[in-house]
């Protein structure tokens, strides 16, 4: 048992100096309103009235072309909520490097309530590693979010 207890303790703590070597690599400017998820496993995820900001590697897609990369992600989606309707795709600029956004709504379920939501996900290669900047909330209040959209955008910034 003791053995265990030292064993699950080293796991732990390998893997909190790895999480804060990563850490770092990407700094956010926000604007105001915007409050960051304290205890968040992700180093960058927001939240203001109800809506939700944040950046989350996904490294299923590392190492793929930016547009596989975005198609792939979104066959995932649509396995996942089966009710997702995908808009055109948009081709822009973070931080210099070549980015896909993608906006779709779907239908989620919560508490016997079903909520009708709208995500902006918004996919970047940087160094080989692919960063998926998502915004999400419901689909009536999306347009509220999509103001301070670009003004994050312009504060992200990628150690390269």
């Amino acid at each position: 048992m003791r053995k265990t207890l030292l064993l699950l303790c080293a796991i732990v703590l390998t893997l909190g100096v790895f999480a804060q070597r990563s850490k770092g690599n990407i700094t956010v400017t926000t604007p105001p309103g915007w409050a960051k998820v304290q205890g968040s496993v992700l180093e960058h995820q927001y939240l203001k009235n109800g809506a939700s900001f944040m950046i989350k590697e996904e490294t299923q897609l590392n190492g793929k072309t930016l547009g596989n990369a975005v198609n792939t992600a979104k066959q995932q989606i649509g396995k996942y909520f089966s009710d997702a309707s995908f808009a055109k795709d948009e081709f822009l600029k973070v931080d210099g490097q070549d980015a896909q956004s993608t906006t779709y709504t779907y239908t989620a379920k919560a508490g016997g309530m079903v909520l009708k939501m709208k995500m902006q996900s918004i996919y970047v290669m940087v160094n080989g590693k692919c960063q998926n900047i998502s915004f999400g909330s419901t689909a009536d209040s999306f347009g509220m979010l999509a103001k301070d959209i670009p003004i994050i955008l312009k504060g992200i910034k990628f150690k390269k």
